[in-house]
């Protein structure tokens, strides 16, 4: 059988040993300045390897944020306002660049609205001892939107989170075998929060059951109309945000 010859270095004067040493300090320190540097320099968020772009248009850009326990996220700069949706419980260190930093216990289910009438560049770090996950909803600026027509009265089953300016964003929990009937959304998405079984009916069509895990999104264009019933074992639970531009 052959075998590879073995090549081993000359042994070096000590003199180059010192010398040695000394680059191998240097480039250690280079190496170090230079990892130190790159954990200091903002990238834009979809740049960011812990935010998952998972959908996108001109009006919203759904990113699916993970970040597994003890890790952290890249600084990164957010330019637009948005909605996040904590999908689970977790204790976090948000770090602001060159400002404060603060610890936050957050819940599942927690709906927040960030406005950015200037940048932000953070870092989320974990700190607790289980993932965090959250779905972040950009709410884009589309060149010459007007504000859409006022939004229809809030239907009975649906419970307001948040409102302002930009979006109404409403909580809806279905029971197992509990429907809504024909109703109609304005541009808007739909979060899931819980896994979930669907039948989903559009008029003159044959309804469909469409399965939902938690973070999964659907977009409505505005002007959708159809009806729903949970035809799965437990509640389904999730959020819809309108928009008013």
């Amino acid at each position: 059988m052959s075998h590879w010859p073995v090549v081993r270095a000359q042994a070096l004067p000590p003199a180059l040993l010192r010398i040695g040493w000394s680059l191998s300090s240097v480039v250690l320190l280079s190496l170090t300045l230079s990892l130190f540097a790159s954990t200091r320099s903002p990238v834009p968020i979809e740049k960011e390897p812990r935010h998952r772009l998972e959908f996108g248009n001109r009006y919203v850009r759904v990113f699916d944020v993970l970040i597994p326990a003890g890790d952290s996220t890249l600084f990164h700069t957010h330019v637009n306002d948005g909605v996040g949706l904590k999908l689970s419980d977790a204790h976090i260190r948000d770090v602001v660049l060159d400002g404060n930093a603060e610890d936050l216990q957050v819940t599942r289910g927690e709906v927040s609205f960030s406005y950015r009438p200037s940048p932000l560049t953070h870092r989320v770090s974990n700190i607790g001892r289980t993932p965090f996950q959250n779905i972040f909803v950009e709410i884009l600026r589309t060149a010459g939107a007007r504000s859409l027509a006022p939004l229809p009265a809030l239907a009975a089953e649906r419970t307001l989170v948040v409102e302002n300016d930009r979006v109404r964003v409403s909580r809806q929990v279905l029971a197992p075998g509990q429907s809504l009937d024909m109703h109609q959304h304005a541009r808007s998405l739909g979060v899931a929060i819980t896994l979930g079984a669907i039948s989903i009916e559009v008029a003159g069509q044959k309804a469909r059951t469409v399965k939902f895990e938690p973070g999964d999104s659907q977009w409505h264009p505005g002007g959708t109309t159809h009806s729903w019933r949970n035809v799965g074992a437990a509640p389904f639970e999730a959020v819809e945000i309108e928009l008013k531009h």
